[in-house]
């Protein structure tokens, strides 16, 4: 039956997942992953989206006991569940695990029994990674995927030469995404396709390939990869010369100012680092003389503003001069989806001509 789409509409492409390409997923995601049959896993990520990350597949595999909190996902009721359930590994976003630590750190509350978690879904900051580290004693394994390739695609996984390591040594590396989970291939290209050296400052467009990794979106035409199987994440990332992948930004949050880049994803975290801000977000918005420039949102602790001067003091010796935001807003909360993802494109589209207009 044809039907007409209403003006203003987004049609959403759709990846289907077969049976097959899940267990594949599972069986590929438990190579190296700090799982056993002893395991409490408390999963909070949804249902909905992609399978909780194939944890209801690689969970059961080995026996291992999963738990779910339903939407009771603040901080108290997750410290709650996992005292009670004696939760050894958690699995979630970085927004959920914000709230946790605040709690933990209002309450003068330790996560005990966590021994590891495991991060996706938006960039790991130093300072969550610290906290769990520091005040928890929480291994963080930082983790990157997307539904196109069900979901996992590289993650963090300690290695024994980190145990040699500093601490600001080892913090470098499991800021990073990780390497390549087995059966997924990596490459960063330009903009010509032109593959690029694996030297960790080479920025480009971040290609993967691999057996269940999507084909072609549901009901399309012509397959999403090119003819040689590889698929444009859509992120700018960066590959070094141990295979460690970085994500740098989604292609589409890059901020391109004066013909230079600017990470949004880097400046968030070096924001979310001041003492007083609970949450950070930044989008490039029309510059008339440079393109786009930065606007930072900021949530403080106690969700009332403070002196702008004070965040651009701290970012001045933490990024370069012309990453600094033109602007800062303050926000009571910003925009979340379901799944804890920020709504970059809310923010956009709200404040799109406000340095056109000044």
């Amino acid at each position: 039956m044809d039907f007409a789409i209403p003006q203003g509409l987004q049609v959403i492409q759709k990846a289907f997942f077969s049976h097959k390409s899940n267990i594949l997923h599972a069986q590929a995601s438990l190579n190296g992953m700090p799982i056993s049959s002893d395991e409490t896993i408390l999963m909070v990520v949804p249902l909905f989206h992609v399978l909780a990350w194939g944890i209801p597949y690689y969970g059961p595999m080995y026996g291992s006991k999963l738990v779910m909190p339903g939407m009771q996902m603040e901080g108290e009721p997750l410290y709650d569940l996992i005292d009670k359930e004696k939760v050894t590994l958690a699995f979630g976003v970085p927004t959920i695990w914000m709230g946790l630590l605040a709690y933990c750190r209002d309450n003068n509350k330790i996560l005990s029994s966590v021994k590891n978690t495991i991060i996706g879904g938006a960039a790991l900051s130093l300072s969550t990674l610290q906290e769990f580290d520091e005040v928890h004693d929480v291994n963080v394994i930082h983790a990157w995927g997307m539904t196109e390739m069900s979901p996992l695609g590289s993650y963090n996984k300690p290695t024994p030469a980190m145990d040699n390591m500093s601490k600001e040594e080892k913090y470098a590396i499991q800021l990073k995404q990780g390497k390549p989970i087995y059966g997924v291939e990596l490459k960063v290209v330009d903009d010509a396709g032109i593959e690029l050296p694996k030297d960790g400052e080479s920025q480009g467009h971040l290609m993967v390939r691999g057996p269940w990794i999507l084909q072609k979106y549901f009901k399309a035409e012509k397959d999403a990869v090119d003819q040689d199987g590889w698929f444009d994440t859509g992120d700018i990332s960066v590959l070094d010369q141990d295979g460690y992948m970085t994500i740098k930004d989604r292609a589409k949050d890059v901020i391109k100012s004066g013909g230079e880049w600017i990470s949004s994803i880097d400046l968030e975290n070096a924001a979310f680092g001041h003492p007083e801000v609970a949450e950070a977000c930044v989008v490039g918005l029309p510059h008339p003389k440079w393109d786009e420039r930065p606007m930072l949102f900021v949530v403080t602790n106690d969700g009332e503003p403070i002196e702008k001067e004070s965040i651009l003091e701290f970012l001045g010796s933490r990024v370069a001069k012309w990453w600094l935001p033109d602007e800062i807003i303050f926000l009571k909360e910003l925009p979340h989806g379901a799944t804890g993802k920020l709504q970059k494109f809310e923010l956009r589209d709200e404040y799109n001509n406000y340095y056109m207009e000044k």
